[in-house]
């Protein structure tokens, strides 16, 4: 695989990016709290990124890494599936952005540089 780095600023289009997410079960009632049954670690091309704090990824690998739910399989996201994710949910789950093979060429395409 590639080399990856930590980022939480400065997702841009076309960077893959990998994140950990908590799994929650359904509700059953209304007014209670969904219960965390484990975590998975999904990897994604950013799509598009919005103004309003939005991301659409397409995920490439989802792998669970932890299982707190005895009887069942955990959900996994399917390779090929797009997302939406804000920005927020992904930054904290500590994000790695794979290098690109020429950095110059990302600098080029990200406007805020």
């Amino acid at each position: 695989m590639g080399n990856w780095i930590a980022t939480t600023e400065g997702i841009i289009v076309a960077d893959v990016i990998r994140w950990t997410e908590g799994i929650y079960e359904k509700r059953r009632r209304k007014n209670a709290k969904s219960r965390r049954i484990g975590e998975r670690q999904v990897t994604a091309e950013v799509l598009e990124v919005t103004d309003d704090g939005w991301l659409k990824l397409l995920v490439r690998t989802c792998t669970i890494t932890q299982d707190d739910y005895a009887g069942s399989r955990l959900p996994q996201l399917k390779a090929g599936n797009e997302i939406k994710r804000a920005r927020k949910t992904v930054e904290r789950g500590k994000p790695e952005r794979l290098l690109w093979s020429d950095e110059t060429a990302r600098a080029f395409a990200d406007p805020s540089t």
